[in-house]
């Protein structure tokens, strides 16, 4: 057997591979020839430099990365404190309708009346807990204007409508005032959260200024070689491999 089958199976030995030989025999044969002992001593020594390499020296960052990182949102009360006040008193209008005090939203007597104030009066607590949310959660407001600003604008010409038959009072229709302040402070909420949120506060990132530091040869070569496999196809993955 000559030097060749002995050193592919040292060469299978360093890859954690099946010798096909006899190891007493591989290592009694390298223990005797002077060639291939050489040959595993430095096979050996590249293959712990390969795979024990020290890191690169990089520059600190800090300093760039801060410089250019979005602040933290700050809280912006001065609006939402007037939406929590509007959402509460559109609870109240709900709760109140709830326990039978008809602050200018009484319902006419007759069949399914009754019916139809529990559904008002639903839903006015769930705009006025829809509200609340948004002054909480600025970022929902967003998801309630479509939804609100739609039954306000369908509610104003029905109550014009009304007015002018005298089937609604002026009460119940300024009533509904407490519904129209909090779709505006819902829009002036939205405007001020959507112009501040972290994306438009973000400094946009300096891709002309080069990082200082040794140029990182071995992933360009990777990239190199990944770009390379992808034009040649199906024959260069199978030629990696």
């Amino acid at each position: 057997m000559d030097c060749t089958s002995y050193r592919e199976a040292l060469s299978a030995r360093l890859d954690g591979e099946d010798e096909q030989l006899d190891p007493a025999s591989v290592d009694r044969h390298v223990a005797s020839c002077g060639s291939c002992g050489v040959w595993w001593e430095h096979s050996s020594r590249l293959r712990r430099s390969m795979r024990l390499a020290e890191a690169p020296d990089m520059p600190d960052l800090t300093e760039r990365i801060v410089a250019v990182a979005a602040p933290p949102p700050r809280e912006h009360w001065g609006l939402r404190v007037p939406l929590i006040v509007v959402a509460l008193l559109q609870c109240g209008l709900g709760i109140a309708q709830l326990l039978g005090v008809h602050v200018g939203h009484a319902v006419t007597a007759g069949a399914g009346a009754g019916h139809l104030g529990n559904e008002s009066a639903a839903w006015n607590l769930a705009v006025g807990v829809g509200l609340l949310w948004a002054a909480l959660r600025p970022h929902a407001a967003a998801g309630l204007l479509p939804a609100l600003t739609a039954f306000a604008g369908v509610l104003a010409v029905v109550s014009v409508a009304d007015l002018a038959t005298g089937a609604v009072t002026a009460t119940r229709v300024l009533s509904h005032g407490i519904l129209v302040a909090g779709i505006c402070l819902l829009l002036l909420v939205r405007h001020r959260y959507r112009t501040t949120g972290p994306a438009s506060s973000a400094a946009p990132a300096a891709e002309d200024e080069p990082v200082e530091g040794p140029p990182q040869q071995g992933t360009l070569a990777l990239a190199a070689g990944a770009e390379w496999r992808k034009r040649r196809g199906p024959s260069a993955r199978h030629d990696a491999a």
